[in-house]
């Protein structure tokens, strides 16, 4: 798929009476950012908003603006950023007030990165993800008292390779389900962040075999 549209395209999208609802289409599960351009694009906290937005239901400038409480003219300029780097879309058209209003969507429900290293230097994306996470799981805790879902852990433990491997194939299968989930437009919207990696180093020291056979040398001294 072609994420970019030409002004052609979009002219072609029909404009819906008001009688007609604007429906959430079916989008691809994952999208590959691979540019500096669409890397600078999604990484603007305003714009990573946006597009949190227009992944569960369609949107125009306006109601972005009215949800975040910012003017439509600024979000306006951000979706034509993200619109230019193929991460958003126009999906609807309605005539409001005179003026025809276009509806946005993401590109993919979720975005995955092959950025070459000359690109993005010792950055990584999943510490931008972490924190993108972590502020929203924040306002939620503050904002919302009633989530009977909310789950939170941070567990660690020793694995043989074999058995982070099983764990890791087991989260992502979870992962892929989820993405594959069909939305209900009637149900409320869910984040799930998931991550699995090997502890720092200050944390691994001996492994317990290791630590028990230098004790018992120790000893036998």
């Amino acid at each position: 798929m072609n994420a970019l549209q030409s002004r052609d395209d979009i002219d072609a999208i029909p404009i819906l009476p008001d009688d007609v609802p604007v429906t959430m289409p079916e989008l691809p599960i994952r999208f590959t950012i691979s540019t500096i351009q669409q890397l600078k694009a999604i990484s603007d906290p305003m714009r990573t908003k946006i597009l949190g937005i227009i992944q569960n239901q369609p949107a125009t400038a306006k109601q972005i603006a009215d949800r975040l409480g910012a003017s439509p003219g600024a979000i306006g300029h951000h979706l034509h950023v993200l619109e230019e780097a193929g991460l958003a879309r126009v999906v609807a058209r309605r005539i409001t007030r005179g003026i025809v209003a276009n509806y946005y969507t993401r590109t993919a429900r979720i975005f995955d990165y092959e950025l070459s290293p000359e690109l993005i230097g010792h950055e990584s994306r999943g510490l931008d993800c972490m924190t993108t996470a972590r502020n929203e799981l924040a306002e939620a805790v503050v904002s919302i008292q009633d989530d009977p879902y909310r789950s939170d852990g941070f567990p660690h433990i020793r694995l043989s390779p074999e058995r982070a491997r099983m764990y890791s194939e087991r989260l992502q299968a979870l992962i892929d389900e989820i993405l594959h989930e069909t939305p209900d437009p009637d149900g409320d919207v869910y984040g799930i962040f998931i991550a699995m990696f090997k502890s720092p180093a200050y944390m691994q020291g001996p492994s317990t075999s290791t630590a028990t056979d230098a004790t018992s040398t120790d000893g036998g001294e």
